[in-house]
Protein backbone atom coordinates (compact mmCIF):
# COMPACT_ATOMS: atom_id res chain seq x y z
CA UNK A 1 0.00 0.00 0.00
CA UNK A 2 1.10 3.53 -0.99
CA UNK A 3 1.49 5.92 1.91
CA UNK A 4 2.23 9.35 -0.20
CA UNK A 5 1.11 12.32 1.31
CA UNK A 6 -0.44 15.35 -0.18
CA UNK A 7 2.35 17.84 1.19
CA UNK A 8 1.47 21.09 2.71
CA UNK A 9 4.16 23.66 0.78
CA UNK A 10 8.10 21.89 -0.52
CA UNK A 11 11.06 20.01 -1.94
CA UNK A 12 12.67 19.10 -0.21
CA UNK A 13 14.27 18.29 -0.10
CA UNK A 14 16.09 17.73 1.48
CA UNK A 15 17.85 19.29 0.64
CA UNK A 16 18.46 18.41 0.45
CA UNK A 17 18.85 19.14 1.22
CA UNK A 18 18.35 21.24 4.14
CA UNK A 19 18.30 19.05 6.31
CA UNK A 20 20.89 19.26 4.71
CA UNK A 21 23.84 20.49 6.76
CA UNK A 22 27.01 21.53 5.51
CA UNK A 23 29.82 18.98 4.79
CA UNK A 24 33.82 19.36 4.60
CA UNK A 25 34.99 20.64 1.52
CA UNK A 26 36.24 17.83 -0.28
CA UNK A 27 39.82 18.26 -1.70
CA UNK A 28 39.31 18.65 -5.29
CA UNK A 29 36.78 20.96 -5.61
CA UNK A 30 37.05 23.53 -3.16
CA UNK A 31 36.01 26.59 -4.73
CA UNK A 32 32.42 24.46 -5.80
CA UNK A 33 32.16 23.11 -1.75
CA UNK A 34 32.33 26.80 -0.32
CA UNK A 35 30.32 28.31 -3.46
CA UNK A 36 27.53 25.84 -2.73
CA UNK A 37 27.59 26.27 1.02
CA UNK A 38 26.95 30.16 0.13
CA UNK A 39 23.62 29.17 -2.29
CA UNK A 40 22.58 26.67 0.39
CA UNK A 41 22.60 29.40 3.31
CA UNK A 42 21.03 31.84 0.84
CA UNK A 43 18.08 28.90 -0.02
CA UNK A 44 17.28 28.26 3.92
CA UNK A 45 16.55 31.67 4.69
CA UNK A 46 14.39 31.74 1.61
CA UNK A 47 12.74 28.52 2.71
CA UNK A 48 12.14 28.78 6.18
CA UNK A 49 12.17 32.94 6.77
CA UNK A 50 10.24 34.17 3.71
CA UNK A 51 6.13 33.91 4.12
CA UNK A 52 5.24 31.92 1.19
CA UNK A 53 4.01 34.34 -1.25
CA UNK A 54 7.28 36.05 -1.71
CA UNK A 55 9.68 32.40 -1.93
CA UNK A 56 8.47 32.23 -5.88
CA UNK A 57 10.34 35.06 -7.19
CA UNK A 58 13.94 34.79 -4.57
CA UNK A 59 13.95 31.02 -6.04
CA UNK A 60 13.52 31.65 -9.37
CA UNK A 61 16.79 33.90 -9.07
CA UNK A 62 18.45 31.33 -7.08
CA UNK A 63 18.04 28.59 -9.82
CA UNK A 64 19.62 30.96 -12.11
CA UNK A 65 22.65 31.16 -10.17
CA UNK A 66 22.09 27.11 -8.95
CA UNK A 67 22.57 26.37 -12.70
CA UNK A 68 25.18 28.85 -13.19
CA UNK A 69 27.44 26.94 -10.05
CA UNK A 70 26.82 23.45 -12.53
CA UNK A 71 28.01 25.42 -15.91
CA UNK A 72 31.14 26.64 -13.62
CA UNK A 73 31.56 23.24 -11.86
CA UNK A 74 31.24 20.73 -14.83
CA UNK A 75 33.35 17.77 -12.65
CA UNK A 76 31.73 18.35 -9.04
CA UNK A 77 28.59 16.81 -7.71
CA UNK A 78 27.73 19.20 -5.13
CA UNK A 79 26.45 22.05 -7.89
CA UNK A 80 24.22 19.14 -9.35
CA UNK A 81 22.60 18.31 -5.88
CA UNK A 82 21.71 22.65 -4.91
CA UNK A 83 20.28 23.13 -8.20
CA UNK A 84 17.96 19.86 -7.73
CA UNK A 85 17.16 21.37 -3.75
CA UNK A 86 16.43 24.58 -5.59
CA UNK A 87 14.35 23.38 -8.13
CA UNK A 88 12.06 21.06 -5.77
CA UNK A 89 11.38 24.27 -3.60
CA UNK A 90 10.53 26.51 -6.51
CA UNK A 91 8.75 23.97 -7.38
CA UNK A 92 6.82 23.84 -4.11
CA UNK A 93 6.42 27.93 -4.40
CA UNK A 94 5.05 28.10 -7.87
CA UNK A 95 3.28 24.97 -8.08
CA UNK A 96 0.95 23.97 -11.40
CA UNK A 97 2.30 21.63 -14.60
CA UNK A 98 5.81 23.42 -14.16
CA UNK A 99 6.47 22.07 -10.97
CA UNK A 100 6.38 18.46 -12.55
CA UNK A 101 8.72 19.17 -14.99
CA UNK A 102 11.03 20.65 -12.12
CA UNK A 103 11.30 17.63 -9.79
CA UNK A 104 11.79 15.31 -12.86
CA UNK A 105 14.76 17.75 -13.66
CA UNK A 106 15.52 17.21 -10.05
CA UNK A 107 15.56 13.47 -10.09
CA UNK A 108 18.04 14.01 -13.55
CA UNK A 109 20.61 16.21 -11.78
CA UNK A 110 20.72 13.85 -8.77
CA UNK A 111 21.26 10.59 -10.60
CA UNK A 112 24.03 12.63 -12.13
CA UNK A 113 25.33 13.33 -8.98
CA UNK A 114 25.76 10.45 -7.67
CA UNK A 115 27.56 9.21 -10.89
CA UNK A 116 30.33 11.86 -10.09
CA UNK A 117 30.95 10.88 -6.72
CA UNK A 118 28.03 8.91 -4.13
CA UNK A 119 28.99 10.23 -0.72
CA UNK A 120 28.98 14.41 -2.08
CA UNK A 121 26.97 15.90 0.95
CA UNK A 122 26.93 13.26 3.03
CA UNK A 123 24.25 11.33 0.57
CA UNK A 124 22.16 14.30 0.45
CA UNK A 125 21.26 12.88 -3.35
CA UNK A 126 20.57 9.47 -2.02
CA UNK A 127 18.45 11.03 0.84
CA UNK A 128 16.71 13.31 -1.38
CA UNK A 129 16.12 10.55 -4.24
CA UNK A 130 14.25 9.07 -1.65
CA UNK A 131 12.17 11.18 -0.22
CA UNK A 132 11.40 12.40 -3.62
CA UNK A 133 9.94 8.71 -4.65
CA UNK A 134 8.44 8.23 -1.43
CA UNK A 135 6.21 11.55 -1.58
CA UNK A 136 5.76 12.52 -5.00
CA UNK A 137 2.39 10.64 -7.01
CA UNK A 138 3.29 7.20 -8.67
CA UNK A 139 2.79 6.89 -12.81
CA UNK A 140 1.07 8.41 -14.67
CA UNK A 141 1.11 11.75 -12.61
CA UNK A 142 4.92 11.23 -11.36
CA UNK A 143 7.49 8.70 -10.37
CA UNK A 144 6.56 7.72 -6.80
CA UNK A 145 7.39 4.31 -5.87
CA UNK A 146 7.97 3.32 -2.53
CA UNK A 147 10.28 0.65 -3.31
CA UNK A 148 12.69 2.97 -4.99
CA UNK A 149 12.36 4.96 -2.04
CA UNK A 150 13.63 3.00 0.50
CA UNK A 151 16.54 1.80 -1.57
CA UNK A 152 17.63 5.02 -2.27
CA UNK A 153 17.30 5.69 1.70
CA UNK A 154 19.04 2.71 2.69
CA UNK A 155 21.97 3.38 0.44
CA UNK A 156 22.59 6.56 2.48
CA UNK A 157 22.53 5.06 5.56
CA UNK A 158 24.71 2.41 4.53
CA UNK A 159 26.91 4.66 3.24
CA UNK A 160 27.01 7.33 6.31
CA UNK A 161 25.41 4.66 9.46
CA UNK A 162 26.29 7.45 11.78
CA UNK A 163 25.18 10.80 9.96
CA UNK A 164 22.18 12.93 11.34
CA UNK A 165 20.26 13.11 8.13
CA UNK A 166 21.06 9.63 6.71
CA UNK A 167 19.32 8.19 10.36
CA UNK A 168 16.76 10.69 10.57
CA UNK A 169 15.28 10.26 7.24
CA UNK A 170 15.31 6.67 6.86
CA UNK A 171 13.90 6.72 10.38
CA UNK A 172 11.27 9.70 8.87
CA UNK A 173 10.78 6.95 6.22
CA UNK A 174 9.76 4.02 8.18
CA UNK A 175 6.93 6.46 10.08
CA UNK A 176 5.55 7.40 7.52
CA UNK A 177 4.90 3.96 6.23
CA UNK A 178 3.71 3.25 9.80
CA UNK A 179 6.44 1.13 10.69
CA UNK A 180 6.57 2.96 14.34
CA UNK A 181 8.63 0.64 16.16
CA UNK A 182 11.53 -0.08 13.24
CA UNK A 183 11.60 3.79 13.01
CA UNK A 184 12.37 4.10 16.45
CA UNK A 185 15.75 3.08 16.41
CA UNK A 186 16.65 5.29 13.69
CA UNK A 187 15.36 8.18 14.99
CA UNK A 188 16.77 7.75 18.55
CA UNK A 189 20.22 7.48 16.92
CA UNK A 190 20.20 10.97 15.29
CA UNK A 191 18.35 12.47 18.40
CA UNK A 192 21.95 11.62 20.27
CA UNK A 193 24.00 13.20 17.53
CA UNK A 194 25.12 16.22 18.66
CA UNK A 195 24.94 19.47 16.58
CA UNK A 196 28.65 21.73 16.77
CA UNK A 197 28.07 23.90 19.63
CA UNK A 198 27.13 27.79 18.06
CA UNK A 199 28.05 27.24 14.47
CA UNK A 200 24.78 24.66 13.68
CA UNK A 201 23.26 25.91 10.27
CA UNK A 202 19.57 26.93 9.89
CA UNK A 203 19.07 23.92 8.35
CA UNK A 204 20.20 21.68 10.78
CA UNK A 205 18.25 23.27 14.10
CA UNK A 206 15.17 23.15 11.77
CA UNK A 207 16.11 18.98 11.14
CA UNK A 208 16.38 18.66 14.98
CA UNK A 209 13.16 20.22 15.77
CA UNK A 210 11.54 17.73 12.85
CA UNK A 211 13.64 15.32 14.89
CA UNK A 212 11.95 15.90 18.11
CA UNK A 213 8.45 15.92 16.40
CA UNK A 214 8.92 12.16 14.64
CA UNK A 215 10.30 10.67 18.09
CA UNK A 216 7.21 11.90 20.18
CA UNK A 217 4.73 10.45 17.05
CA UNK A 218 6.95 7.37 16.36
CA UNK A 219 6.29 6.71 20.29
CA UNK A 220 2.58 7.97 20.43
CA UNK A 221 2.25 5.20 16.86
CA UNK A 222 0.74 7.96 15.15
CA UNK A 223 1.92 10.58 12.38
CA UNK A 224 0.50 14.02 12.29
CA UNK A 225 3.19 16.24 11.35
CA UNK A 226 4.56 18.03 8.11
CA UNK A 227 8.30 17.66 7.96
CA UNK A 228 11.03 19.53 5.54
CA UNK A 229 10.39 17.26 2.72
CA UNK A 230 6.84 17.12 2.82
CA UNK A 231 6.91 21.01 2.85
CA UNK A 232 9.55 20.66 0.11
CA UNK A 233 6.48 18.80 -2.63
CA UNK A 234 3.20 20.91 -1.99
CA UNK A 235 -0.23 20.12 -4.28
CA UNK A 236 0.65 16.94 -5.75
CA UNK A 237 -2.36 15.08 -3.53
CA UNK A 238 -1.88 11.48 -2.25
CA UNK A 239 0.44 9.49 -4.50
CA UNK A 240 0.36 6.51 -5.97
CA UNK A 241 3.70 4.90 -5.86
CA UNK A 242 3.65 0.87 -5.75
CA UNK A 243 3.89 -0.12 -2.29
Amino acid sequence: MSHHRAPTLPCLALALLAGLSPRPAPPAVPDAHQAVEALEREWAEIFYRLPKDQQAEQLRALLARAEDLVVRFPGAAEPLIMEAIVLCAYAAADPGLGALRRVERARELLIRSIAIDPRAMGGSAYITLGNLYYRLPGWPISYGNDRAARHYLETALKLFPDALDSNYFYGDFLLAQGEFQAALPYLEKADRIPLAPGTASLSELQLKESLRQALAEARARSRKRDDFFSRLLPGFGDGGGSP
